[in-house]
């Protein structure tokens, strides 16, 4: 299976002394930012932006949207969670979803040098919402700081199509070796450290893509917190549970071969 390397690293290299734009009765930024904080490639848009502070501040109030500038492709195989897409939903879709303009909204997309989240940000004030913002440090740096992302079920039927990823089961030990996905592998909570260093993921590097389901999302989601803290920023877990995957029909359910439960002990 062939790895494939996301350069997320690249973006990690910086302190910069800049000052964002507040938004959304943000208190003053300091003088001097960190690299969680500071944008390395500020854009020209009529637009505010964030940094991760205030955008993970924002997300937690949950009283505003955030939505995905990338193309829908994109958004399938990863995206913030809780964030909408716009390429998936369409613009005119959305300013009937949100007719209120003064709704919160944050846009992010693919990184500080990506301008998808300013030029889509300009259309929507263009549109009249006036409370706008873009998270321009987008979904690349979001996943070099350790925080999870979501795959959707064509986003995961279509990974595995590609066979490039590793899939994970984060399931109970006892419901893996009943019937999982093929060449699936089971990981359970605080196993990840564990498992780098034996045959589930001693050969794979730290940007290999891998994709987490569980028997529900929440499962999942958790597993994934682990996988992104331990610097796996190339993994993603599926928004569903394991039966939603099996009544998509994308593959045939099989026990694992004796190699993968070896050395499993829960």
């Amino acid at each position: 299976m062939r790895t494939r390397n996301f350069s997320c690293t690249r973006f990690l290299a910086f302190v910069i002394l800049l000052v964002p734009f507040p938004c959304f009765g943000a208190s003053a930024p300091k003088t001097k930012l960190t690299a969680f904080e500071a944008n390395p490639a500020r854009q020209r848009a009529k637009v505010p932006e964030l940094y991760t502070a205030q955008f993970k501040a924002f997300r937690s109030r949950k009283n505003g949207i955030v939505l995905d500038a990338r193309p829908r492709q994109e958004f399938a195989n990863a995206h913030i969670p809780g964030s909408i897409s716009i390429d998936e939903r369409g613009l005119l879709r959305l300013v009937q979803d949100y007719p209120d303009r003064s709704t919160d909204i944050v846009v992010y997309s693919n990184g500080p040098y990506c301008d998808l989240a300013g030029r889509r940000a300009n259309e929507l004030q263009d549109l009249g919402y006036a409370k706008l913002a873009r998270y321009q440090l987008g979904l690349a740096v979001w996943r070099a700081f350790g925080n999870p992302v979501e795959t959707t079920l064509d986003g995961f039927r279509r990974m595995y199509a590609e066979n490039a990823t590793v899939i994970i089961d984060a399931r109970r030990r006892a419901d893996y070796a009943a019937g999982t996905i093929p060449a699936a592998e089971s990981v359970l909570p605080g196993e990840v450290a564990h498992a780098a260093a034996d045959h589930r993921l001693r050969y794979y590097d730290h940007n290999t893509r891998i994709i987490l389901f569980g028997s529900n999302r929440g499962e999942a989601r958790a597993l994934a917190d682990e996988f992104a803290r331990n610097s796996y920023a190339n993994s993603s877990y599926f928004g569903g549970s394991y039966q939603d995957l099996k009544r998509a029909k994308f593959f045939t359910e099989r026990k694992p071969f004796s190699s993968n439960l070896e050395g499993l002990t829960r």
